[in-house]
């Protein structure tokens, strides 16, 4: 096998601003590792259960002492590169604008960013990538003649735990036996207390309720309180690899309307998106056109009972949403990014 050059990624994760940047970045290092490369990361912030994370898969990383996004990261993050020896830079995260960017390519490097609207305006990279079900060119009118746009599900970028997942084959029972709550790695907001408020009181409340804490939620002892007033809802601490059989083992599931879509459609899982941020709601509303019952979180309380109640009353509509998932995410996101990556350096 060719031994690929290094990998740079700069993403940053925590208590603000959640995991999901840094775990698509992890999917995409671990397909790197496996082509024979070495992908190490750099973080401004990183929470301990990110670190950790990090750690347990053995790839480096080098913290970035300054103000995320400003020059001196990418001053930085030039150098991080060099002393690296990496020559492409993958960046995640809307805190770095466009002139980070510039910065990092008129230094030599070649860059991919991770994208989901088109945030950053002006884009001077090698590569965007935009795993979204709704991206689109026309969300980057301003971008060098020379970036190659890599966009929707086909570049999904999933972790080994989903890509490689070997389980039985899905079921579809009459009435949903298992429902699965995950609102992502910190939940600010702290969604996910209002997630089992919800449907504690439904029809599906007969279901065992599975409800995940990431590893930088600050409101676990909310949640736990909230969780205990339901006999058949049970609570999980950042599972890591473990939430791929999460996921198999359940008959429909509640989402934020980020990266984990992917990560469900991949496992098969019918699935419900809560828009919690304002950058989750084109995504999800391309979802909603696929069938699946997005719900915005200031409708949630009047909306989800129903939506939940609904789905898990008809075993018919979750095997299409099964089966459309699996049509949308086939699980080599990652493989494709990396096929173009090295293509930078052949």
């Amino acid at each position: 096998m060719t031994t690929a050059p290094t990998l740079l990624l700069r993403a940053d994760g925590g208590p603000g601003i959640g995991g999901g940047h840094v775990m698509r970045c992890l999917a995409l290092a671990q397909a790197w590792s496996e082509t024979g490369g070495r992908a190490v990361f750099g973080a401004a912030l990183l929470a301990p259960a990110l670190q950790q994370r990090l750690a347990d898969e053995a790839f480096g990383c080098l913290a970035v002492g300054v103000a995320a996004g400003s020059s001196a990261d990418a001053a930085a993050t030039v150098a991080a590169a060099r002393s690296l020896d990496a020559r492409v830079v993958v960046i995640d995260g809307y805190q770095f604008p466009s002139d980070f960017h510039q910065r990092l390519r008129d230094a030599g490097l070649k860059l991919a960013t991770l994208d989901d609207n088109g945030e950053i305006g002006r884009y001077v990279d090698d590569l965007v990538i935009n795993q979204n079900r709704h991206a689109s060119p026309t969300l980057y009118p301003r971008r060098a003649d020379y970036t190659h746009l890599l966009l929707g599900t086909e570049y999904a970028l999933l972790r080994r735990e989903f890509r490689g997942w070997q389980g039985p084959p899905r079921t579809f029972p009459a009435a949903a036996r298992r429902v699965l709550v995950t609102l992502g790695a910190a939940d600010p907001q702290n969604v996910t207390a209002e997630v089992i408020a919800a449907i504690g009181r439904t029809p599906a409340s007969e279901a065992e309720i599975v409800v995940v804490v990431g590893g930088s939620n600050p409101h676990a002892q909310v949640i736990g309180a909230g969780a205990a007033e339901l006999p058949n809802c049970r609570l999980l601490s950042d599972p890591g690899v473990e939430m791929a059989g999460l996921m198999a083992a359940a008959d429909l599931a509640i989402s934020a309307g980020g990266s984990t879509m992917w990560e469900m459609a991949c496992m098969g899982v019918p699935f419900i998106p809560i828009v919690i941020a304002d950058n989750q709601r084109q995504a999800a509303a391309a979802m909603a056109r696929d069938g699946y019952p997005a719900i915005e979180r200031m409708a949630m309380a009047r909306d989800l009972p129903a939506a939940v109640a609904a789905l898990a009353a008809d075993p018919a509509r979750r095997e299409t949403l099964s089966r459309r998932g699996r049509e949308l995410v086939d699980g080599r996101g990652a493989e494709r990014v990396c096929a173009a990556l090295r293509a930078l350096v052949a």
